[in-house]
C-alpha cells in the first residue's frame, strides 16, 4: 500500500499541467584547448621572440614573419585545431548561475553554480567528466593551452514537463582542464537537453606553450616577456660597453640606486630620450654597470658579443689587478 507521500506526489502528478521550462546557464566561460606540439616550436618561437597571441588569432602572422611552414605548431589563427588532449566549451562553474524559468518566463531559480552540492535535495547532480593537467603530457613534452574568456549567456535548453520539476532530475556535465571546471552539457530525466543557442561577447584570451619538466612544474613562453636572458657581471665606468644600447647602471653618488641608461657609443644618457636630442642630452653619472650575456638576435650560443664580454672581463681583471699592485 502506498504511503500518504506517496499517495500526495501521485496527486500533484495528476493534477499537474504540462508546461515547458527553459534552463539556462550564464556567466563567465569561454573555449579551452590544449594540445601538444613539437619541442622544436616552443625553441623557435622563444628564440624569435614572436607573439604566441597573435599568431593565435592572425591569419597572415605567419606569412607577415617569415616562419617556415615546418615551424609553425598549427595553422595560424586557428588556435583551436591544437586541441589533441583537450577541447572544452561552456560556463566556468567558479563564475557561472543557473537559472530555471517556467512557462510564463518567471524565474523560479537564480542559483550560483558554486553553491550546488550536487548531494541535497535542493542541488542538481554533478556528471564529473575527465580531467586534463598540462603535466599529463610528460617530462620535456611541451604543451599548447589556448584560451578564448567570455561572459554571456552559454546554454539554453527547453524541458517538456508532464510532472511538476524536480532538481534532482538535473545533471550538470562537468570538465576540468588545468585546474578550470567546465559545465559543458546539461541532462534532464536521463536525456540530454539540446543547446539551441545562446550569446557571448569575447572578454580577453591567453594562449601558451607549456615546457614540462622532470618535477612536474613547467616553463611557459607567451611573448618575450618571458625570457629571461642571462646578464653580465657589473663593470666600473672606466670599462665602456662594446656597443650602444640599453643597459643596467648603478648610479654614483652616496643615493646611488640602479635603473637603465642609454650608452650612446660615448657617454651615458637617459634611457627615455629620442635619438634626435642624444647630443645635447643630460649625462647620465655612473659608477657601474651591466648588460646582457647573450646576444638575443643570435641563433648560437656562442656570439660576437660573448666573445667581446670575455675580453673585457679580461681587461677588467687586468685592471685590479694593476690596482692591487698599486
Amino acid at each position: 500500500m502506498a504511503t500518504v507521500e506517496e499517495q500526495e506526489k501521485l496527486m500533484q502528478t495528476l493534477r499537474f499541467t504540462p508546461r515547458t521550462y527553459r534552463i539556462s546557464l550564464w556567466g563567465y566561460g569561454g573555449e579551452i584547448v590544449m594540445g601538444t606540439v613539437d619541442r622544436k616550436h616552443f625553441d623557435y618561437f622563444k628564440r624569435r621572440r614572436l607573439d604566441l597571441s597573435d599568431y593565435a588569432w592572425n591569419y597572415d602572422y605567419a606569412e607577415e614573419n617569415n616562419i617556415p611552414e615546418d615551424n609553425q605548431p598549427f595553422p595560424p589563427g586557428s588556435w583551436y585545431e591544437c586541441d589533441d588532449m583537450a577541447h572544452s566549451n561552456g560556463v566556468d562553474r567558479d563564475s557561472g548561475t543557473l537559472q530555471i524559468d517556467d512557462e510564463n518566463g518567471e524565474t523560479i531559480l537564480e542559483k550560483d553554480l558554486g553553491e550546488f552540492d550536487g548531494d541535497s535535495d535542493d542541488s542538481p547532480r554533478w556528471d564529473w567528466g575527465e580531467e586534463t593537467w598540462i603535466t599529463q603530457a610528460g617530462s620535456g613534452q611541451v604543451v599548447f593551452v589556448g584560451r578564448s574568456n567570455e561572459k554571456g549567456t552559454f546554454f539554453e535548453g527547453d524541458i517538456e514537463l508532464t510532472q511538476p520539476f524536480d532538481i534532482t532530475k538535473l545533471v550538470l556535465f562537468n570538465e576540468e582542464i588545468d585546474g578550470t571546471e567546465m559545465i559543458t552539457g546539461v541532462m534532464y530525466d536521463g536525456e540530454d537537453i539540446d543547446n539551441w543557442g545562446g550569446s557571448t561577447d569575447g572578454k580577453s584570451s591567453d594562449f601558451g606553450f607549456y615546457l614540462v619538466n622532470d618535477n612536474d612544474s613547467w616553463e611557459v613562453y607567451r611573448n618575450e616577456d618571458d625570457i629571461v636572458y642571462p646578464m653580465t657581471d657589473w663593470f666600473p665606468k672606466k670599462i665602456k660597453p662594446v656597443r650602444d644600447g640599453i643597459y643596467m647602471v648603478k648610479t654614483a653618488g652616496k643615493n646611488s640606486y640602479t635603473h637603465q641608461a642609454r650608452w650612446t657609443g660615448t657617454r651615458w644618457i637617459s634611457a627615455w630620450i629620442d635619438t634626435a636630442q642624444w647630443d645635447t642630452a643630460d649625462e647620465v653619472k655612473i659608477k657601474e654597470w651591466q648588460g646582457l650575456a647573450v646576444d638575443p638576435n643570435a641563433d648560437d650560443s656562442v656570439t660576437d658579443l660573448e666573445k667581446a664580454l670575455e675580453e673585457l672581463k679580461q681587461e677588467f681583471e687586468a685592471l685590479c689587478g694593476e690596482e692591487d699592485a698599486a
